[in-house]
């Protein structure tokens, strides 16, 4: 059965994701389904709904749109941001009613129609700095903000 990759994966993030639909994930991915992203770290389909799950609590108005998907073969990319008022107490953090914008990247591979892994790449720092549990510059920053200053002379 032909799949159309890039619904499926536009699907998981606006409906998961935007909706706090779950249940997409039974029927978009295959029940040895592996799922990766660099804070909640790999997991497989239960664990993946209950990470959804978690950021939907802790921003209950999450809005997913897809910027952009591109598909060939059996991979799609989707580039998307979510935004959403943090209510809720995320990774220890206290709700701090906060409105907080995140962008990322999700490839996500299929084979026989099913949704079989993800990778996610997303601007975690950038919303931790929103929630005020990170520094606002990266010391890279500062190094390159002290270099456009001018130097006094001795």
């Amino acid at each position: 059965m032909a799949i159309d990759t890039k619904r499926a994966i536009r699907r998981m993030l606006e409906e998961a994701y935007g909706t706090g639909d779950v249940g997409v994930y039974d029927e978009l991915c295959d029940p040895s389904f592996r799922d990766h992203d660099p804070v909640a770290g790999d997991c497989g389909l239960a664990r993946a709904k209950e990470n959804c799950r978690m950021y939907r609590a802790a921003f209950p108005d999450l809005k997913a749109t897809v910027l952009a998907c591109c598909a060939e073969g059996d991979t799609a990319v989707a580039h998307w941001r979510m935004t959403g008022t943090h209510q809720q107490a995320l990774f220890g953090i206290a709700s701090t009613g906060k409105k907080c914008t995140v962008e990322g990247i999700t490839i996500g591979r299929f084979r026989r129609g099913k949704l079989m892994e993800n990778w996610t790449q997303w601007d975690a720092l950038g919303l931790m700095r929103q929630l005020g549990a990170a520094a606002g510059a990266g010391a890279g920053a500062g190094a390159r903000t002290a270099e456009r200053r001018p130097r006094a002379s001795h």
